[in-house]
């Protein structure tokens, strides 16, 4: 995955870039162009990540759910 976000990143300093005026891009090297591109994917990676927390925080809290209401429908279904 990380491959998808270094290529995505790069396309974004790709058109950054292309929006420059010729004698700003001939300014800039491509160690910092690379430099650039890598803390876009940090920042990508960082907002994955961060919502796939909240998915897990998510699934978590479902399956505490469904064992909650299972231990209900098992205490349920033994009294009758």
């Amino acid at each position: 995955m990380s491959q998808h976000y270094e290529k995505h990143a790069d396309e974004i300093v790709k058109g950054f870039v292309d929006m420059l005026d010729q004698e700003v891009r001939d300014c800039l090297d491509e160690e910092s162009l690379q430099r650039l591109s890598m803390m876009i994917e940090s920042a990508i990676s960082t907002a994955v990540l961060s919502q796939l927390e909240k998915v897990a925080d998510e699934i978590a809290g479902l399956s505490k759910q469904v064992s909650r209401r299972a231990e209900h429908y098992d205490a349920g279904d033994q009294a009758a």
